[in-house]
């Protein structure tokens, strides 16, 4: 769980070795892309459902072609000072098919970063802060970096998951 703190140190890095994953699916049915996703993210990620939530969602059935959006974004905590934060955006279209009831395309893209977070509101926490960096500033470097690369490994597994999905979806 993030620090609550009126004042605190952030260090913020990216899991990802670039900014952003991502890869695009055409063929049939991709909205059951949303709900696969809904459903890999707890437990690929180990975390409650409740806590993933959905910003700039849109459904718009209003025309033929079906119309799709909205990113998933939750926490996975490592320990109390760090986690990560993950966004998981979903964006498609979908439109009436003979054979498949539905085909179109969707695009999904992955960001992710390791935040650490200390709380910096006290004289004594700032002490306590000064000295825990000088004295273990490289045994908490190498701890981030652990869970820097263990937040890749879960966002390539989401990743491969989904795939191997969409792949079934394809038929093939």
């Amino acid at each position: 769980m993030p620090v609550l703190a009126r004042s605190k140190v952030v260090i913020e890095e990216p899991c990802l070795r670039t900014p952003t994953v991502s890869f695009e699916y055409k063929g049939p049915n991709p909205q059951e892309i949303y709900k696969k996703i809904k459903k890999l993210i707890p437990v690929v990620f180990k975390i409650d459902e409740h806590e993933i939530e959905e910003r700039n969602f849109l459904w718009d059935r209003s025309s033929s072609e079906e119309k799709f959006r909205t990113t998933f974004n939750f926490i996975k905590e490592f320990d109390q000072e760090n986690y990560a934060e993950i966004n998981i955006h979903l964006e498609g279209k979908a439109r009436p098919s003979k054979d498949f009831g539905k085909e179109g395309e969707a695009k999904v893209t992955v960001d992710a970063k390791v935040r650490t977070e200390y709380p910096h509101e006290t004289l004594t926490q700032r002490i306590i802060f000064g000295i825990y960096r000088r004295m273990l500033g490289g045994v908490h470097a190498k701890r981030r970096a652990e869970y820097r690369k263990r937040c890749s490994e879960l966002v390539s597994t989401f990743c491969e998951e989904l795939k191997s999905f969409l792949n079934i979806l394809l038929g093939g």
